[in-house]
């Protein structure tokens, strides 16, 4: 006997670790982590084609916030200071350049449009319970518009040394000349975007009755896109002090994806059946 299908209107939510994958970052760069959490909320209608395969659309709102940290940026400016200078004439040198404990935290609330194909199995009663259950998945594009996204920016420390490559010596103390230890700053910037993201979902789907199911799946976003990347600036653009009157996001990777994993909850509703 062919099992009738439904269409389904759903409210829906969502939890989960996230993180961003940083590929190809500088050499210059040591200790790259990343880690956060999001959720999302909203409403959804699948259409099915037959027993198997539907389309999944819906609208919602959510949020992102994932903390960066790059423990240090170490660099050299060649022939930095040429004379004259506070050293001297005709007395270039080296700038050694590190960077230390450099954060962004990124706060992002988004609208939410999926778009997604989903597959499932045929319903089957569940051991001794009787509710009927099945297996299904999806895969497809949540199309996330940032409505607000700000991102926080600090510079902990910032140490200057430099090499007198005539001389074979270094200077690392004098504060005068921009050399030593000097305390960081903080900075935030904001803006709006557009990211879309790839995502799969699988679990099973519960047939509490006739006309009410309930999906609890695991499920993987992937963000096809870098929003931040147009904002951020060269890391050699921080060599002095004065530099760091204004920090902006640093250009220290060549590309990076924002990553979730997490749970979520759908209850559905039939509204139509076949």
């Amino acid at each position: 006997m062919r099992t009738k299908v439904s269409n389904e209107f759903s409210i829906f939510g969502g939890c989960a670790y996230s993180f961003t994958y940083y590929q190809q970052a500088l050499r210059s760069v040591h200790g790259i982590s990343s880690k956060g959490f999001n959720a999302d909320l909203g409403a959804s209608f699948t259409a099915f084609a037959g027993n198997h395969v539907g389309f999944h659309i819906g609208f919602g709102f959510g949020m992102y916030q994932v903390n960066a940290l790059v423990d240090s940026f170490t660099f050299v400016s060649p022939d930095y200071d040429v004379a004259p200078n506070q050293f001297g004439a005709d007395q270039p040198y080296d700038l050694y350049t590190t960077l230390s404990n450099y954060k962004e935290k990124h706060t992002i609330y988004f609208l939410t449009i999926p778009l997604m194909l989903q597959f499932q199995t045929m319903p089957k009663s569940a051991h001794k319970s009787g509710i009927k259950k099945c297996f299904f998945a999806m895969a497809g594009v949540n199309l996330n518009f940032l409505i607000k996204k700000q991102c926080e920016m600090e510079i902990q420390e910032l140490k200057n040394m430099a090499y007198f490559t005539q001389l074979d010596n270094w200077a690392t103390t004098q504060i005068f000349a921009g050399l030593g230890r000097f305390k960081g700053n903080t900075s935030n910037i904001r803006y709006n975007n557009f990211m879309p993201v790839f995502s799969f979902e699988t679990g099973v789907k519960w047939c509490l009755s006739n006309k009410i199911n309930l999906y609890t799946g695991a499920f993987f976003d992937c963000g096809l896109n870098d929003p931040t990347k147009k904002y951020r600036t060269p890391v050699n653009n921080y060599t002095s002090v004065e530099n760091l009157a204004n920090i902006t996001l640093i250009d220290f990777y060549d590309s990076s994806f924002l990553m979730s994993v997490g749970i979520k909850l759908r209850l559905s509703f039939i509204i139509r059946a076949k």
